[in-house]
């Protein structure tokens, strides 16, 4: 396969890891909570259910929710995707005009709890996610435990590359070898859930190439002639073609951050240098940038830094380090994590 080191090739940003040790030992070592941008108001005609799963992906859920209520897909909402080998709590919305909830409770079982149930006027949409909170633990560790709190310290202080991680490729990147395929043949992708999943692989392949280069270049996280930067927490950018004090204070205090493309069509935003690498990415994976083109998909940019919030970092035993922080939506743990600790991935 074409792409399946692709995760192990992006370059790291504080000089690798330092050390090792095994991720999700079992479920419970991988634990998130959503937290939404929001207070549901508590009435309306969309059931707001505050769902603890584990071992089972968001979707599975969404279709558990939709036949215990009896409706379809398409009324069931979620803000955002959960990893399915951990205990995750997520909301959803199931759209009940004019009808009472179901007993929710009989839903439960071990892969399943319903935490609360609330209304809401509007449905749940994609995005709305205020912060994602982390508790991990990774086990089996060897580490040295001076340069461990050293890096710390530096993620804290400097944040870490936003790479999209292996969640979005699929196992061992099959989904950029299947993208690969098919755009390189011009065959069109007529399921239109697998297309979805195909193209936001591919666009994030690209994004991550942007982003590799900059680390290794030392200025993911400074500001170049030509950048775009992102507001902390939002999906809004503007341009600075002066880099002004002012922009180089909010970068360094995180409150903005230096962006990169996620490919398609209009991606006409950042000039200079900026533009000259993100143009030698595009032409070396032109299969990928004309597939994207083909299928019309609207460009939009991505922080090119995360700075995990409220970052925390235990020894619980000898061999077992507890990591606790919170991310926007969007980005991942294990991006955080691959700064730190060369982790191996088990669930019993």
């Amino acid at each position: 396969m074409l792409f399946e080191k692709h995760i192990d090739e992006l370059a790291y940003a504080h000089g690798g890891t330092v050390g090792a040790g095994q991720l999700k030992q079992q479920a419970e070592d991988f634990i998130v909570n959503e937290r939404l941008t929001f207070t549901p108001s508590g009435e309306g005609e969309h059931e707001f259910v505050y769902v603890q799963k584990k071992g089972l992906n968001t979707d599975e859920v969404l279709k558990k929710l939709a036949v215990h209520a009896g409706v379809t897909r398409r009324s069931v909402s979620y803000a955002g995707m959960k990893d399915k080998h951990a205990v995750t709590k997520q909301w959803f919305s199931v759209h009940l005009p004019g009808r009472a909830a179901p007993d929710w409770q009989l839903l439960e079982d071990d892969s399943i709890k319903i935490k609360r149930s609330t209304r809401h006027l509007k449905k749940l949409k994609r995005g709305v996610i205020q912060f994602n909170e982390f508790e991990i633990v990774i086990s089996q560790l060897t580490v040295d435990h001076a340069l461990l709190q050293q890096r710390i310290e530096q993620i804290k202080m400097f944040g870490v590359p936003n790479y999209f991680m292996q969640q979005r490729f699929g196992y061992l990147c099959q989904n950029l070898d299947r993208a690969y395929g098919l755009f390189s043949r011009g065959e069109k992708i007529k399921n239109k859930q697998l297309k979805g999943l195909l193209l936001s692989s591919a666009r994030s392949f690209l994004f991550n190439q942007v982003l590799s280069e900059r680390v290794k270049a030392e200025n993911w996280d400074k500001a170049l002639p030509g950048d775009a930067f992102m507001l902390s927490g939002t999906r809004q950018y503007f341009t600075d073609e002066a880099n002004s004090t002012t922009t180089h204070t909010r970068l360094m205090e995180h409150d903005i951050h230096p962006s990169g493309p996620l490919f398609g069509v209009n991606d006409k935003v950042v000039s200079a240098s900026v533009e000259q690498l993100e143009d030698t990415v595009f032409t070396a994976n032109s299969v990928f940038c004309k597939g994207l083109l083909k299928e019309k998909v609207d460009s939009a940019r991505r922080a090119l830094r995360v700075v995990p919030t409220d970052f925390k970092a235990e020894l619980i035993s000898t061999d077992k380090l507890r990591l606790s922080f919170k991310l926007p939506s969007g980005s991942y743990a294990t991006a955080v994590i691959r700064e730190l600790i060369n982790t191996t991935s088990h669930v019993n």
